[in-house]
């Protein structure tokens, strides 16, 4: 785990929590097959744990990367999808818990500037340097298809299984 800090301490009350960072990173990498399932033949390739039912369980398209934001003031989860949209989602924790009301298309462009960019600098920091990983820079400009450029042998595979 980045950061190197045990969080039981904030657990049990025996450190002041209004000391630590208040962003942390949740990442997934969906699974899949470069081949087409037999079993599932109208499904192609790109997915995963196919049944004889054609349910499968996961594929490329599901690798996923969130910055959740929790303080006294926030309380929201923002996450970028390594597809061919690159989808982006951001919810109001506090309002709509169980995720049902996307954000994205409403929300301010300023606050999703920073979330993609406290992702991006939660995406490249490691050890120690995730306690500070970073100010938002106003010179820095909005794409998330910046997000999943150290993956471009994944998002080579994604394309080509789903073109």
């Amino acid at each position: 785990m980045d950061g190197c800090m045990s969080f039981l301490p904030v657990l049990g009350g025996s450190v002041n929590s209004s000391t630590w960072r208040t962003d942390f990173l949740v990442e997934y990498e969906g699974e899949g097959s470069d081949v087409a399932d037999p079993a599932c033949p109208l499904l192609g390739p790109g997915v995963s744990e196919c049944f004889p039912d054609c349910v499968c369980e996961d594929s490329f398209n599901n690798t996923y990367a969130c910055v959740r934001t929790v303080s006294p003031f926030t309380n929201l989860q923002y996450c970028e999808f390594d597809d061919n949209e690159v989808f982006v989602e951001v919810y109001n924790m506090t309002a709509d818990p169980y995720q049902l009301s996307n954000l994205a298309k409403t929300i301010d462009q300023e606050v999703l500037e920073k979330m993609n960019h406290r992702l991006m600098m939660l995406q490249s920091c490691s050890g120690p340097s995730c306690r500070t990983p970073g100010v938002y820079d106003t010179r820095y400009n909005f794409d998330p298809r910046l997000m999943f450029s150290n993956r471009s042998h994944r998002s080579n595979r994604l394309r080509r299984g789903l073109k």
